[in-house]
């Protein structure tokens, strides 16, 4: 029987699939996954179809690893029908496994795996098994009507991003978007016209977000976006075409159009030691309040 090309056939050894057969599990039901145990990914996890996986930082790698103190090209998984291989990349701070630094080294079943301040493990499951887990974790950290991020693992992810642009004295910049007149949209077009303009806008903005860009639900009809490495200028640029972007997007409810707008609020600082997230975001939300108040469908941008 071929295996399917989108599986590892997984053989009986004395290694990780061994001890699997042992513990009383089936393998011909069971699939690799990657699983994230620790910072503000925990509880994802990422199925190990390939022979190869690149893990990092950088946008072009296989896992997207979003920890400021992994390198953009920081591991990789080989994965074979025996064993799975886990292999550094020359990263900056190092792979490891169980306490130890590693060059190369056969993943044992109870293995943790550190890369920067996450931690993983590998695990065979069957695939209901992970398409329940999956959905534990779209509920903790994403927002149920967009799809995005919500604002408490927004903000776990922006404190690790802070602590690593504190270290390297880098740009930080956050953008604060809200829908203009939403109100108005609710009582004249009903709340479910309401959502779907929150939909559409969510599905703009994450269009022009970067990979290792951070894009949320901050509440009601306010986003929030985290840029990584972007000069205020570029900011400024960016939140201009997202403005037009959707000024010129054809919102549509039930074969009604519905007129919507947005104000962004931009701040663009270089981090110190003593720079606090929470003083970011207000300054982004200063700026917001500042485009509002001057007619609303404009950006303001504060530079620190």
């Amino acid at each position: 029987m071929t295996t399917p090309p989108d599986k590892t056939q997984l053989i009986l050894s004395n290694t990780l699939v061994g001890k699997l057969s042992e513990n009383g599990r089936d393998l011909s039901e069971l699939e690799p996954y990657l699983v994230v145990l620790s910072g503000s990914e925990q509880g994802k996890q990422f199925k190990l179809h390939n022979h190869q996986h690149v893990l990092g930082r950088e946008p072009a790698v296989d896992i997207l690893i979003p920890d400021p103190k992994v390198s953009r090209r920081h591991s990789m998984l080989s994965v074979n029908s025996q064993h799975i291989l886990l292999e550094d990349l020359n990263s900056t701070n190092g792979t490891y496994v169980n306490g130890k630094r590693v060059a190369k080294h056969k993943l044992e079943l109870l293995d943790r795996i550190r890369l920067g301040d996450t931690y993983l493990k590998i695990d065979y499951k069957r695939f209901n098994e992970a398409k329940s887990e999956q959905a534990l974790y779209a509920a903790a950290n994403l927002d149920s009507m967009t799809n995005i991020l919500n604002r408490n693992a927004f903000m776990l992810r922006a404190q690790q991003e802070l602590s690593f642009c504190k270290r390297n004295e880098t740009r930080l910049t956050v953008m604060m978007c809200d829908a203009d007149h939403f109100k108005r949209t609710n009582d004249n077009f009903g709340h479910l016209a309401g959502d779907q303009v929150l939909k559409e806008l969510a599905k703009i903005l994450n269009a022009e977000m970067r990979q290792e860009d951070f894009l949320a639900r901050y509440g009601g009809e306010e986003f929030i976006m985290l840029l990584r490495e972007i000069s205020s200028d570029a900011a400024a640029a960016l939140a201009e075409r997202i403005r037009l972007t959707v000024m010129q997007h054809t919102f549509q409810y039930q074969n009604q159009q519905i007129p919507a707008t947005i104000s962004i609020g931009v701040c663009s600082c270089r981090v110190v030691t003593d720079t606090s997230l929470e003083a970011i975001i207000q300054a982004a939300d200063d700026a917001l309040y500042r485009a509002k108040k001057n007619g609303r469908n404009r950006v303001e941008i504060n530079t620190q």
